[in-house]
């Protein structure tokens, strides 16, 4: 049997990045099975507005670095809730294009930057507050080690895909990846148990995080060392 070659991830997200924001968050979407998984994923709505929320309190005066951006969805909202300036940063060229060309016309965009990046080579983010939604379904442990290395001397906050092997809509998650592209490419999403995550907080000598979680939400959870609701 011949060896499947390695997926490039630059090239997978080139690919898939704005079909899938689009199905997700615009109702519009260019498959039919990216039609019906984009109508069940209120969770991901639902997680939007609450990082939103959430980041809300935290942002007055703040440098916001958000790491696998997409094309910017919540730049805008977050500078006018109070944050200094907005960076973006994401593996695709498509995504980072969209961004520009959409939040071009904002009255902020003189403080928002976006820039295409493997999150492994961006550096030190300083007092920066750091986040991201959905990143770190899709990062090796010792890239998640380092994402939290960025936010250290700031604050940090992240979504994670919860590992719950009895959650039935995990199973139809996996599924799904599986029938769309994970069979085909390889390239799948990860799971994390906390324990896993307080260990890899650990090894960038962080201690155990803050952890918000609500069944609207489904198995997706938000880590962070800022002061949220647990």
């Amino acid at each position: 049997m011949t060896a499947r070659a390695p997926i490039d991830p630059r090239s997978f997200w080139n690919a898939k990045i704005l079909g899938w924001e689009d199905s997700r968050y615009a109702d519009a979407a260019p498959s039919l099975v990216e039609r019906i998984a984009g109508g069940i994923s209120t969770s991901l709505r639902f997680r939007l507005e609450t990082a939103v929320t959430l980041l809300g309190p935290h942002l007055a005066g703040r440098r916001v670095v958000e790491l696998g951006c997409g094309s910017g969805l919540l730049a805008a909202r977050l500078m006018a809730a109070g944050a200094a300036s907005y960076q973006g940063f994401d593996i695709s060229d498509a995504a980072i294009d969209r961004a520009r060309a959409r939040l071009s016309g904002q009255p902020q965009i003189g403080r928002m930057a976006f820039d295409v990046a493997d999150v492994s080579k961006i550096g030190p983010q300083g007092d920066a507050l750091v986040f991201s939604l959905g990143l770190f379904d899709w990062l090796s442990p010792d890239d998640i080690v380092h994402v939290f290395k960025l936010g250290r001397q700031g604050s940090y906050f992240h979504a994670v895909a919860e590992r719950r092997p009895r959650s039935v809509e995990q199973m139809i998650h996996r599924t799904y990846v599986q029938l769309s592209y994970g069979r085909r490419t390889g390239y799948a999403p990860r799971y994390h148990s906390m324990a896993e995550i307080n260990e890899l907080l650990a090894k960038a000598a962080l201690p155990p995080a803050n952890v918000y979680r609500h069944r609207r939400m489904r198995f997706g959870i938000f880590v962070s060392d800022l002061a949220i609701p647990q």
